[in-house]
């Protein structure tokens, strides 16, 4: 049996996608499995054992940044065009969030397909999965179609591996820079609107580095990354492919970040992290999963607003503005183990 799975999300829509592939390569034991991810997921994913094929296609429709319709439509009909040739009996696709996804499936040449029926482009699909509940964690919501293909449950918790030669890049990485016990923040997502802001984080490192090293991650040309810097702070934006990230989170005592990879890698590690979450989406959603995963939460009126830019002109991220201290404080109590609530709501004075 050849099977195709449609999943080119980023790094850590792939990452919440894991215990789906899991499941469904221990339910088709004897199947032929092959995987269309993203150029970051495929790192990301890498080791689990899942695949017998990854097939890497960079889905422009995707991106953050705005594509023109012609592009957009021209990079779907590609990812058909690689579908219907590889003739799978059944093909998945994973997102229930656009339309292309739906007509892709729709339009290709599969015996069985499952998918979702969104925007009515989802009319070819002969197993169309009921839409998943809005507020249902992104995980939840990939285990109930693996569900309704397998007729079985599964763990829905994160996992991923990481490779000898990524653990032994970061071990010398560390060996040399005399680096024992670190956090990692990574201050940086693909949304601005995700994003507390790079001085405060520079502050945070600041006052974290104090009693332990601090690495900053993510990529070169993020904005405002560079300045990150201090006598125990080490910068290494750039310097690391997603494997090596993988190695150096998985090795934390916690990851500080934003609704954005490093905090997702971090639960399917067990590693305790932080997510300083913003208003545009919804951390019953989309926060890091598990019981190490903390989230720092402050509600404001146009939440969850789903904006990749931020569009109140007259307040500057609202959903955003949380002190450094208040974070520093909280980061110190999960480090020392007093922090109990998961979910920490921050309430600013009249």
């Amino acid at each position: 049996m050849r099977i195709a799975v449609i999943k080119t999300d980023g790094i850590g829509d792939a990452v919440l996608a894991s215990p789906f592939f899991l499941g469904l390569r221990k339910k088709y034991k004897d199947a032929r499995i092959t995987a269309f991810l993203s150029p970051a997921g495929s790192q990301v994913l890498d080791g689990l054992n899942c695949f017998d094929e990854v097939r890497v296609f960079d889905a422009l429709w995707l991106k953050y940044e705005k594509k023109s319709f012609i592009t957009r439509w021209f990079s779907a009909l590609k990812l058909l065009v690689e579908i219907n040739r590889g003739r799978y009996d059944m093909v998945i696709g994973m997102r229930w969030q656009d339309r292309l996804t739906s007509l892709i499936m729709s339009l290709c040449n599969a015996p069985q397909k499952y998918g979702y029926n969104t925007g009515s482009m989802g009319y070819g699909i002969n197993n169309i999965a009921p839409h998943p509940p809005m507020s249902a964690h992104v995980t939840r919501k990939n285990m109930l179609l693996l569900e309704k293909i397998t007729g079985e449950k599964y763990p829905p918790k994160p996992f991923l591996k990481t490779d000898q030669m990524s653990e032994d890049n970061v071990s010398a990485l560390l060996k040399k820079g005399n680096i024992g016990k670190y956090i990692v923040l990574h201050p940086v997502s693909g949304h601005s609107s995700k994003d507390w802001d790079i001085k405060k984080y520079d502050d945070l490192a600041m006052y974290l580095s104090r009693g332990i090293k601090v690495i900053i991650t993510g990529a070169k040309n993020d904005k405002g990354i560079d300045t990150l810097r201090g006598r125990h702070v080490v910068n290494l934006a750039g310097m690391l492919n997603v494997r090596e990230t993988k190695a150096l989170i998985k090795h934390a005592a916690l990851v500080i970040g934003n609704d954005s990879a490093a905090v997702h890698i971090a639960s399917a590690f067990g590693v305790k992290s932080l997510t300083i979450f913003s208003g545009s989406a919804r951390y019953q959603e989309w926060g890091a999963y598990g019981d190490r995963s903390y989230i720092i939460d402050r509600h404001v009126k146009c939440s969850p607003c789903g904006l990749a830019v931020c569009n109140r002109k007259d307040i500057y991220k609202e959903c955003l503005e949380v002190p450094v201290d208040f974070v520093a404080r909280t980061a110190l109590q999960i480090l020392e183990g007093k922090q109990k609530q998961r979910l920490i709501s921050f309430k600013p004075k009249d």
